[in-house]
């Protein structure tokens, strides 16, 4: 089980482009549009199995098409964070047996702007007070994982997630596998920490913490 991914907006896309230009070694390539959603992306790689997802307006598509909460945000910061490398059919149906509330396995695929098809599987935990704290799980099914093909820019160094509700938070991470400790802090958030030779550069969520992608 690792980071998956991590999703970073910026609602100006050239802009999320320009900001890890200037701080990674490579910058980032075009991923495609999200049909529907009124977003598009690009990417960056951080590992063979980990990538960071710049994710921002498409303005091919009305603003409408934007989820509420992402058509709210102000600035730029971490959004969500994905979990890879799991049997989600298993993760999914053993969270459920201990009581949380687990949302349906969702299959999607979109069409890259190479003509090749990128399908997932992926799930999410609802009913907790924690929004974005909590990642959804995804698997890349036989697609290429997107960390493959995107240029390597850096690599991730440090994850650290702070809680007012540390002990439960901790408590829900140890029924999903994840093993991340949890700080008690007054204000609750993540800060990803990623290394490239330009030196070392600190992701924060935004603040409220948002719900994220709600699966």
């Amino acid at each position: 089980m690792r980071i998956d991914h991590l999703v970073w907006y910026c609602a100006d896309l050239a802009e999320g482009e320009r900001y890890f230009a200037e701080r990674m070694d490579r910058g980032s390539v075009y991923g495609g549009v999200h049909p529907g959603e009124g977003t598009a992306n690009r990417l960056i790689s951080l590992s063979e199995l980990t990538y960071l997802e710049i994710l921002g307006r498409d303005s091919a598509q009305a603003e409408t098409c934007l989820a509420p909460e992402v058509r709210g945000l102000v600035g730029n910061g971490l959004y969500h964070w994905a979990i890879g490398g799991v049997d989600v059919s298993a993760l999914c149906q053993r969270a459920s047996a201990a009581g949380l509330a687990v949302s349906e396995l969702v299959t999607g695929g979109r069409t890259l702007p190479d003509g090749r098809w990128l399908g997932w599987k992926c799930f999410g935990i609802h009913h907790h007070s924690f929004g974005a704290l909590v990642p959804f799980f995804i698997d890349w099914m036989d697609s290429e994982h997107p960390a493959q093909s995107a240029p390597r820019g850096g690599s991730l160094a440090a994850i650290e997630v702070f809680s007012p509700q540390a002990e439960k938070l901790y408590d829900l991470y140890g029924i999903l596998g994840l093993n991340f400790a949890v700080t008690r802090a007054a204000a609750p958030g993540v800060a990803i920490t990623l290394s490239s030779r330009k030196g070392r550069h600190v992701l924060r969520m935004f603040d409220p913490v948002p719900k994220g992608y709600v699966i």
